[in-house]
């Protein structure tokens, strides 16, 4: 089961609030189960139940606040947030609704915050984004873009057939033989956050190309995010961990499988089609070049047909096993490892803008110990009131440990920018 919700938050310079709500109203009879309840039955199995109940819809006023700061778009501290977002509990009753929505106008800047909870039992990040792309399509009179959401769920094991777990996979799922009581791992996670301090760094488009052109140097179909990935963990490899038992040898990665089979998840599909994929250890791992190539082998090894098949019947197996035993898999981090969840592709400020180009900003919450997130950048506000925004930068978000690593981290990204990555060898 994945609980808990995901909480965002919008920033406009303008709303009207009763456009919102009708468009909040068509995007519902096109997503019913966003209306919908949870029901878990046997302690296993999981529904949602369509019904006609609303949606909370929240309208607040602050006189408080100057205007909305400048604020990284992922956010360690949950508290700046949270009086802009209703909440949905992390683990809802049945009477509970799946998404909340809360508005929220700074009067002194006459503002609009729109905070948006979204139980993540409905769906990942491109459900979700989805869901909100066709809310803001319809505030702004247009029809939603293709595809549509597709609500159909795949059973990946037959009833009374075999489990099928496939021992070769093992290595790459030590998050879930190590499950433990899920209040064990929270507290594990909790003290990680007591131990560590928060990185936000941001590239811009021009910064982003350069990194590509040194990692993809000679290597066929390696990405901005594998540069990107790779110039993180080559720096913290070379200034921050630098022990050998403390090195970076190896990255998780979260993948959406859509689009892959059809059969297994076609695009469109409202659930969490995500998957998280171990690459191999690097070969050199202070080399930009050898860890993207690295990082590109597990991604393409992950978006095999026949591969993605036997992991997620794997998986279903497994996850199913670790909740009637009433436990949790390991979300804390591992030596060695680090984990990198990117949203780069969904450009949430844009998608959500409400027709607002370039005016709407995007923040979430939630930054844990080496877990990257990386968001694209928002618009900034010049002096004049003009806003401007460098598509195709990024922000990464992570925690490390303290003692100093995060000044050295910055110390060494501040260098490379100001010498433009120049001291980045090329393999030959």
């Amino acid at each position: 089961m994945v609980l808990g919700a995901v909480d965002n938050v919008f920033v406009y310079p303008t709303l009207d609030i009763k456009q919102l709500q009708n468009a909040i109203g068509r995007t519902i009879s096109l997503w019913p189960i966003v209306v919908g309840r949870l029901c878990i039955t046997d302690n296993e199995h999981y529904s949602i139940e369509l019904s006609d109940n609303p949606i909370p819809f929240t309208y607040m006023e602050n006189d408080e606040l100057e205007r909305w700061p400048i604020l990284p778009v992922a956010i360690d501290d949950r508290t700046i947030l949270q009086p802009f977002v209703d909440s949905v509990p992390s683990e809802p009753t049945q009477d509970d609704p799946l998404v909340r929505f809360k508005v929220t106008r700074l009067v002194r800047s006459n503002e609009y915050v729109l905070g948006v909870s979204f139980y993540h039992m409905l769906g990942d990040a491109d459900s979700y984004i989805h869901f909100l792309s066709d809310l803001s399509r319809f505030y702004q009179g247009l029809e939603p873009l293709s595809p549509k959401p597709s609500f159909k769920r795949h059973l990946w094991i037959k009833k009374d057939a075999p489990r099928a777990i496939d021992s070769s996979l093992m290595p790459l799922l030590q998050p879930l033989q190590d499950a433990r009581p899920r209040d064990i791992i929270i507290a594990k996670v909790v003290e990680e956050h007591t131990t560590t301090d928060p990185v936000q760094i941001s590239f811009s488009s021009e910064q982003l190309t350069k990194l590509h052109s040194l990692a993809g140097q000679e290597i066929e179909n390696i990405t901005l995010q594998d540069a990107l990935t790779a110039y993180i963990i080559v720096t913290l490899n070379k200034y921050v961990l630098v022990s050998d038992n403390e090195h970076i040898r190896r990255t998780n990665t979260i993948i959406n499988y859509r689009g892959i089979s059809d059969t297994l998840a076609p695009r469109g599909q409202v659930d969490n089609s995500i998957m998280f994929m171990l690459s191999d250890d690097f070969d050199n791992l202070l080399y930009l070049q050898c860890v993207a190539k690295t990082i590109r082998a597990s991604i393409n090894k992950a978006r095999n047909e026949e591969f993605l098949e036997r992991w997620l019947i794997t998986i279903d197996s497994m996850m199913r096993k670790i909740h009637k035993e009433g436990k949790a898999w390991n979300f804390a981090s591992y030596p060695n490892e680090i984990w990198f969840n990117s949203n780069l592709k969904y450009d949430w400020a844009s998608k959500v803008d409400l027709g607002m180009k370039d005016q709407c900003r995007f923040h979430t919450v939630g930054v844990s110990k080496l877990k990257c997130r990386v968001f694209p950048l928002n618009s900034i506000q010049d002096v004049d009131g003009n806003w401007t925004r460098d598509h195709g930068g990024a922000e990464v978000s992570f925690r490390i440990p303290k003692e100093d690593c995060k000044n050295k981290f910055i110390a060494a990204w501040n260098n490379d920018v100001k010498e433009n990555f120049m001291n980045f060898k090329i393999l030959e």
